[in-house]
């Protein structure tokens, strides 16, 4: 029947085929992991752009939108107080009277609401007679140190 060299050679040539066979296949799935692990990041990250893109352009429409019911609800709060001083001037008569300036809108430039700031103090305000506390003899007694 058949001998044992016979069995020998086809358990090699079996195992050839077999360690080839695996070889291949371990190669190709490595290598198609890879490229899946790869094509999978890419597309989280263009996703993850994607979404960003979206947020900022919701960002931007909604302060777009903040600045025109801004800009309506000036004007609201403007033909309310030109109403009250229309109804306030007719019922009224001369005992009110209201500045036209109020009526218009203020200029770009002009700020009247803002003061002029000074930069504040690093040391407290002294008397005109008094050193300052930043002066190299404020609190020393000139009769203790004449002595030492």
């Amino acid at each position: 029947m058949y001998t044992m060299s016979h069995l020998l050679i086809a358990l090699f040539i079996g195992v050839g085929i077999g360690g080839f066979v695996g070889w291949y296949v371990a190669v190709n799935n490595r290598g198609d992991n890879k490229r899946k692990v790869i094509m999978d990041l890419e597309s989280q990250l263009d996703q993850a752009a994607q979404s960003r893109a979206d947020y900022e352009a919701e960002v931007a429409e909604h302060f777009a939108q903040t600045a025109d019911l801004l800009h309506k609800l000036t004007d609201d709060y403007r033909a309310v107080y030109t109403h009250l001083a229309d109804g306030a001037e007719q019922l009224c008569g001369d005992q009110v009277s209201i500045s036209e300036a109020a009526l218009t809108a203020p200029a770009e430039d002009a700020k009247p609401h803002l003061v002029e700031v000074a930069q504040p103090l690093d040391y407290a305000p002294k008397k005109p007679d008094e050193q300052g506390q930043l002066s190299e003899t404020f609190g020393l007694d000139k009769s203790n140190s004449s002595a030492a």
